[in-house]
């Protein structure tokens, strides 16, 4: 394995300012496609992009803040197999629309213009990077969770297990 550079904490913040600054130019190019070009469905799955690299950024900050521990009360740490799975859903439906919009281009013979549907396409598999990459990081965070959780909860069992049976 290859190792890296830079610590972990300099790596989070890298893929941080990363998504944050995708998030941003999604939003853009959302606005951009939506109000001057009226192409709603590009607009639509940029948003949703912007909402996937949001969701990344959101987790990669809570991991810079060591809020992703195991914490029964924590509402994040019980929406991350929801998260997964919208994730995966993502993922589903990006790849669709991926193959939709280059399938109809090449059906229709379309130029490269800013109304064909290889526009549609190219957002399409920006949503599938995104929701890629969320299902990674929710699937690393939750099985770190659980690692910790199974390392420390039978030890915990087993004392309180052992003080019930002096007493």
């Amino acid at each position: 394995m290859v190792e890296c550079c830079c610590s972990r904490e300099v790596r989070v913040k890298i893929v941080l300012g990363y998504s944050a600054l995708s998030t941003l130019m999604h939003v853009s190019a959302a606005v951009v496609f939506g109000v001057k070009f009226q192409l709603y469905t590009v607009a639509m799955w940029a948003a949703i992009g912007a909402l996937y690299a949001l969701s990344v950024a959101f987790l990669h900050f809570l991991a810079l803040r060591n809020q992703l521990r195991p914490n029964p009360n924590s509402i994040v740490i019980q929406l991350l197999p929801a998260i997964l799975l919208c994730a995966v859903l993502g993922m589903i439906f990006s790849l669709g629309v991926t193959v939709y919009g280059l399938a109809k281009a090449i059906s229709l013979k379309e130029d490269l213009v800013l109304s064909s549907h290889y526009i549609l396409s190219v957002w399409g598999f920006l949503c599938l990077k995104w929701s890629y990459y969320l299902f990674q990081q929710s699937r690393h965070y939750t099985r770190f969770i659980t690692l910790i959780v199974r390392t420390l909860l039978p030890s915990l069992f087993r004392r309180s297990y052992l003080k019930r049976r002096r007493l």
